[in-house]
């Protein structure tokens, strides 16, 4: 069937979305990827069966998907510390990846992943009834935040003796023996420490993605975008349902100009994950209600930038990156952040760029209230007179609207 076309790597997809995450205000930055890399090593050393530590790879890379909501208030060391909010993120996260394809069914290891040895965690399970890939992403999560990150001379970080004394304050605490003694074998290796950098995890985790054969199809990948854009509409009051309010736009559009089922598909992931860059903007800046200054406009202009380049990450979906990045340029040059123009850009982009600002004018801002349907596409108009938006793609559009309330 059409929509078996496509084929994305799910490793490869986590890994990218995982930078993401990382990429939100007051993240560490490559916390997840240096948890998921620590997470594998420990399942390696625990001599783990393939399929546990492929899933212990793979939640590591999204353990902190639930707590994207409270990132503009909270840094991520206060989350982890902090007894209700570990819960209610594990909560959140056990619920997005519910939607996940794949992953769905190794939910419980999210859920309990700060949960503690001694049974004080915000669950109360204990020992044993703790899942041990579950055991084992804490311990990961946990060294990387509070070890690795604290540590302030590099020279002394793989100080064996130096671990061996902090880990000793936590084993049948948080941790037990075993999952302790598994993270001591592994960073027993300098490998572990080199690998860890800045500049290598990212390249190191491409060498040890489990199971290269888990491939997701169009319609995997729908759910995927779609969980994904609850996570990025959670970044601001003013942004709840913008990215899903632009794909249901962007959906009907795509069908009323008659693209084909494949298409309507791709065009729709295109807008579930056109803001996925706005994760590195700062919330104070996008709940700004008054004029944003110049070095302010550059920051939330640089969201688009960082939208093309997370989803370029993946192999497959080069047009969809595009598409999705290419939502603020406009066919006169005037756009952001390439100067794009009619030469390059396609109508494709124009479809996604066109919903966007739609759906931007009739949701309410902090600076102004939402427009009426008729305000919105007046403003439209407008674009197309300075050459801005395809004349003939408004004209179908605003038949569109006009005579589908759903849009409204």
């Amino acid at each position: 069937m059409e929509h078996t076309i496509i084929k994305i790597k799910l490793g490869q997809l986590l890994n990218s979305l995982s930078y993401a995450l990382d990429a939100a205000e007051n993240r560490y930055f490559n916390h997840s990827r240096r948890t998921a890399y620590i997470a594998y090593k420990i399942a390696r050393e625990m001599e783990l069966d393939e399929r546990d530590i492929a899933d212990t790879y793979f939640i590591s890379l999204i353990h902190d998907i639930g707590m994207a909501g409270y990132l503009s208030k909270y840094s991520v060391s206060h989350i982890h510390m902090d007894f209700n909010l570990r819960k209610q993120h594990c909560q959140i996260g056990y619920e997005i990846i519910e939607k996940l394809p794949h992953i769905s069914k190794k939910k419980d290891y999210l859920l309990y992943h700060h949960e503690e040895y001694d049974g004080t965690g915000p669950y109360g399970l204990k020992g044993e009834e703790i899942p041990l890939v579950a055991q084992i992403i804490h311990i990961a999560d946990f060294f990387e935040l509070f070890y690795f990150r604290q540590e302030r001379d590099v020279k002394k970080l793989n100080d064996i003796d130096k671990v061996h004394k902090w880990l000793d304050k936590y084993r049948n605490k948080m941790f037990s023996n075993r999952v302790c003694d598994g993270l001591l074998y592994a960073l027993k290796k300098d490998k572990f420490w080199f690998d860890l950098m800045n500049g290598n995890i990212g390249t190191v985790l491409q060498f040890i993605e489990p199971n290269r054969d888990i491939l997701i199809d169009i319609k995997d990948l729908r759910k995927i975008s779609e969980a994904f854009s609850i996570i990025i509409d959670l970044k601001s009051k003013f942004t709840y349902n913008h990215s899903q309010g632009i794909s249901n736009i962007t959906s009907k559009f795509a069908s009323f100009l008659g693209y084909n089922p494949l298409m309507i598909e791709k065009l729709t992931i295109a807008a579930d994950l056109h803001d996925i860059g706005k994760f590195v903007v700062p919330v104070s800046l996008i709940e700004k209600p008054g004029k944003l200054t110049a070095e302010e406009f550059l920051i939330m202009k640089s969201h688009v930038y960082y939208t093309k380049l997370i989803l370029k990450q993946i192999d497959g979906i080069e047009d969809i990156a595009e598409w999705a990045g290419n939502h603020h340029e406009r066919l006169n040059g005037t756009g952001y952040p390439e100067k794009l123009d009619e030469r390059t850009l396609t109508k494709e982009d124009q479809i996604i760029a066109i919903a966007d600002v739609f759906q931007a004018l009739t949701e309410d801002r902090p600076y102004r209230k939402g427009m009426d349907t008729k305000e919105a596409l007046n403003i439209l108009d407008s674009m197309t007179q300075k050459g801005e938006i395809s004349r003939s793609l408004f004209i179908d559009f605003k038949h569109l609207v006009t005579n589908e309330e759903v849009l409204i």
